[in-house]
């Protein structure tokens, strides 16, 4: 007391271990410098635990093997493919994957290719274990053919002794047509059921309609292969079947590479 009075915003009380003398401020300044104490620590412990860590690997890139027909080599638009404008959308997209085309102008399961080879044959020259998605496309260059089922299977058991792992993709012939004749049937039919047996995913361009109606004018004159606008649009098309399973891949890479658990600073307070 000063003269008879409490002196305003001082009411004092003494700690009766220490003989402190304590006011409102006098807490309100400890107060303060613990909350400061607290941040500091939390800052602290981050930079310690960012020194004493080694820093994370770099995440791997989803390796993608394309095995086609003319479809994919770019028959009638030399230099210009689907996977190549794929490659770019997929990156754009913000998907850290790298697209290999093993593909050959007029390959099949069972048709060779201008080089002898069948769809068999391109899966032995390019994957392996890396591989994390592996798309099969096409091919009507079987169509009317025998020996399908069996030929079929092989590449698709090939594929999963080469890389167990990767998530297999199958699409079908594309036609200009709904199929009328009926003459794409029996390899839809081989590839869905094919696709069903090992757990892949199995598109069908035909009852997609992709390249049918107005879409038609993205195919060349002979009503088959891509234009350059073709390629493109089938770009698009290919990349949305295979986004599903690159962004499964890429999480995939990010967990094994080990990325650290960011912690924000507001949490990591509260938790004190």
């Amino acid at each position: 007391m000063r003269d008879g009075h409490l002196q305003p915003m001082e009411q004092v009380r003494r700690d009766s271990s220490a003989g402190i003398r304590w006011t409102r401020r006098t807490r309100r300044r400890a107060t303060m410098a613990s909350a400061a104490a607290v941040i500091f620590l939390v800052f602290a412990f981050a930079a310690s635990a960012t020194a004493a860590s080694p820093a994370a690997p770099p995440v791997k890139t989803v390796q993608v093997d394309v095995i086609g027909d003319s479809l994919s080599t770019g028959y009638r638009t030399p230099g210009d493919t689907w996977p190549g404008q794929a490659q770019k959308i997929v990156a754009g997209m913000g998907l850290n994957a790298h697209i290999t085309n093993a593909s050959e102008n007029g390959a099949g399961y069972v048709q060779p290719g201008q080089d002898g080879d069948v769809f068999l044959d391109l899966v032995n020259r390019i994957v392996n274990s890396h591989a994390q998605v592996v798309v099969l496309f096409g091919s009507d260059n079987d169509a009317g053919r025998s020996g399908e089922v069996t030929a079929v299977q092989a590449a698709l058991a090939r594929v999963k002794a080469l890389a167990p792992h990767a998530a297999v993709i199958l699409v079908g012939p594309t036609s200009e047509s709904d199929d009328p004749t009926g003459s794409l049937a029996g390899i839809r039919q081989t590839l869905a059921t094919a696709a069903s047996g090992i757990g892949a995913t199995f598109v069908d361009p035909i009852s997609l309609g992709w390249f049918q109606g107005s879409a038609s004018a993205d195919l060349s004159a002979d009503l088959e292969h891509p234009n350059t606008a073709g390629e493109l649009y089938l770009a698009q098309h290919m990349t949305a079947v295979m986004a599903p399973a690159l962004k499964t891949a890429m999480q995939r890479n990010e967990a094994r590479a080990g990325w650290p658990v960011r912690v924000r600073l507001t949490d990591a307070v509260r938790a004190v």
